[in-house]
């Protein structure tokens, strides 16, 4: 692909956004895998005043590759200034990491991503993230034969060489793990023990959402997801107005006994939260629901239901890390929410995603019977 062909268009207007957004559609047309996104969430996602995490637009630039006047690949680079007060360093990311696989224009685009990051005076770039890590971030570096859950990216398998021919190098992986829910029985000796553990340990019990107080089970959730994943590459807290639009995204596709809080003496101490692949239920929509996907979309959520499942969210507060009670009930909120995703119908549930050094999720991973079968890599680069 000749230099002279490619050209790289800063996004500015309406226009623009539209075709940045239909770029992925393009880019994976012919990959089996790809699940095309909803196109208004995507829209939605975006646009900081619908989405808290999204980057002022200040504080971020999205660009168009073109090729003969046909778009050939996107990228943005943003500053998270959540990250760089939390972290207490001088970080830039790359996001929104999709172009037909040639070296040249990958190196172009991500050559316009730090440019642009060196302009304001960032010392290291990371990525990609779609905002931030509490979002779709990482790429994918092996299981590409099977399509991405719910707010998990997908790629091409030539992305890594060429992020690395650049510079780049590895940050951190993320594991997601695949549980097949009606497998794995009877489960491994420590789990059995784990939880027979919480079941005799009257100080510990495990409850479902309470009924009405959705807003109130999320603060308690958040809460022990800011202390719990505190210490962890890439943490960015949840503030109120990331909380208020969690609460609004997630709502309308969960289920009620798809959390669980798990109690320890009265006091919430950890979590997990299961919710249907929304990927599955709208295969073959094409990223709209008008003018009646919208109906398909909620029979195959509230009716026929879908085979795949997702953990995204699970914690434990950091004093009971490595701790019997911990463990115990961690356990316990697993298997109590596999029990739930069977009686939904759920045939599979991922576990995702789990960073390479957290060895005491792998462990509970591993106790669940579900096995890795995607990995993601963070990449930085010196800038």
């Amino acid at each position: 692909m000749p230099l002279s062909s490619l050209k790289i268009e800063i996004v500015s207007n309406k226009d623009q956004i539209i075709r940045f957004l239909a770029l992925p559609d393009k880019i994976y047309k012919d990959d089996s895998s790809w699940r095309p996104p909803l196109k208004f969430e995507r829209k939605a996602q975006i646009n900081p005043i619908s989405n808290p995490s999204a980057p002022s637009f200040d504080n971020r630039v999205l660009f168009i590759a073109t090729k003969n006047g046909e778009d050939v690949g996107r990228i943005a680079a943003f500053i998270n200034e959540d990250h760089n007060k939390n972290s207490k360093k001088n970080d830039g990311f790359f996001g929104f990491f999709d172009f037909l696989a040639d070296n040249l224009l990958g190196q172009l685009l991500l050559e316009s991503a730090e440019n642009w990051l060196k302009g304001r005076g960032v010392e290291r770039i990371i990525g990609p993230a779609n905002w931030s890590v509490n979002e779709e971030c990482g790429l994918l570096i092996s299981g590409f034969d099977t399509p991405p859950v719910v707010m998990m990216l997908h790629g091409k398998e030539e992305y890594k060489g060429i992020v690395e021919d650049f510079g780049y190098t590895k940050a951190i992986d993320m594991f997601a793990y695949q549980a097949e829910l009606s497998a794995g029985y009877p489960r491994p000796k420590i789990t059995q023990m784990m939880v027979k553990s919480a079941d005799r340990n009257n100080d510990i019990k495990v409850r479902s959402m309470r009924s009405g107080k959705f807003r109130d089970e999320l603060n308690i959730v958040m809460d022990i997801f800011n202390d719990a994943w505190s210490e962890n590459w890439g943490f960015v807290p949840f503030d109120e107005a990331k909380i208020e639009h969690m609460a609004n995204e997630i709502r309308p596709i969960m289920f009620k006994e798809g959390l669980w809080i798990g109690e320890y003496q009265g006091k919430p101490i950890a979590y997990i939260w299961m919710i249907p692949d929304v990927n599955e239920a709208i295969e073959g929509l094409n990223g709209s629901i008008l003018p009646f996907g919208w109906v398909k979309l909620f029979w195959r959520l509230k009716i026929r239901g879908v085979k795949q499942a997702r953990i995204p969210l699970m914690g434990l507060r950091k004093e009971f890390h490595n701790t019997r009670i911990g463990l115990s009930l961690v356990a316990k909120l697993c298997e109590t929410v596999f029990e739930v995703g069977r009686k939904k119908g759920f045939s599979h549930c991922e576990l995702s995603w789990i960073l390479e050094n957290n060895s005491g999720m792998i462990s509970i991973c591993e106790q669940a019977s579900a096995v890795p079968y995607k990995k993601y890599r963070m990449y930085q680069k010196k800038i």
